[in-house]
């Protein structure tokens, strides 16, 4: 290899190392931000399940526990399929910030 290549491949990498440097730096930004923003959404979502686990085998309870907490049900079913999709968007959206690194 010629002294000139060398130099190039250098340039290249310096390069290639900065744009990762400043993507890596990026996404832990966006990470950070990303994470402050379902931290609410998780807490939220444990006092639910906190609230009707309180009361659970009483479905009359667990139904007027629901409505308070906004959650439209009219089975027990239904407030289990509902919190599961909860749970199931909160894991979507943490597997996406897992995807920035």
């Amino acid at each position: 290899m010629k002294k000139d290549k060398i130099d190039e491949i250098v340039e290249e990498l310096a390069k290639i190392k900065d744009e990762l440097s400043l993507q890596a730096n990026l996404g832990v930004a966006q990470a950070k931000d990303r994470l402050e923003e379902l931290e609410p959404k998780y807490e939220e979502f444990k006092e639910k399940l906190s609230k009707i686990a309180e009361v659970a085998g009483d479905t009359s309870q667990e139904l007027k526990v629901a409505a308070e907490l906004g959650i439209e049900a009219k089975d027990k079913d239904e407030i289990h399929t509902t919190l599961q999709l909860a749970g199931e968007e909160l894991k979507s959206a943490y597997n996406k910030i897992k995807e920035l690194f």
